[in-house]
């Protein structure tokens, strides 16, 4: 564990905030991939099929524009997903060009199967606060994500 730094001339406590923030979220999601991964899905591999899940049916271009990827990163995902039977993909009715994207059963039950491991792991970190300071938490989370525009 890390000691928090004491503020110098050069640093704000703006920019130290930021900072263990940052640290935190790499922590938290390290921990999270850790639970997920260990139940047979990565924390990646669970966003991508999320998204598909919602998404679906859908073109690999509108999961890569979705998610800010190259599409050659996300046919590589998919391919690796393809060959696990977690998607399936067909041809698009009316563009001969290209492939629709749909989870496959099997690919619905991997993705209900890590949500209790990542769960746990999100309430083993953040057990530490308690409800209220939980709910504050997340209420200063969410101005800060308001005043980013998200």
């Amino acid at each position: 564990m890390t000691t928090p730094r004491k503020s110098t001339p050069s640093r704000s406590a703006t920019v130290e905030l930021a900072d263990a923030f940052l640290a935190l979220h790499h922590l938290v999601r390290k921990h999270v991939d850790a639970a997920m991964t260990a139940a047979g899905l990565s924390l990646s591999q669970a966003k991508l099929l999320a998204l598909v899940a919602r998404l679906a049916p859908c073109r690999p271009s509108d999961i890569a524009t979705e998610m800010g990827y190259a599409p050659r990163t996300v046919t590589t995902a998919l391919d690796a997903m393809e060959e696990s039977g977690w998607i399936e993909r067909s041809a698009h009715p009316t563009d001969r060009r290209a492939q629709l994207v749909v989870v496959t059963a099997t690919g619905q039950a991997k993705l209900d199967e890590v949500q209790g491991p990542k769960r746990q792991a999100v309430e083993h970190l953040f057990g530490v606060l308690d409800a209220a300071e939980q709910r504050q938490l997340r209420e200063l989370m969410d101005r800060v994500r308001l005043r980013a525009g998200d």
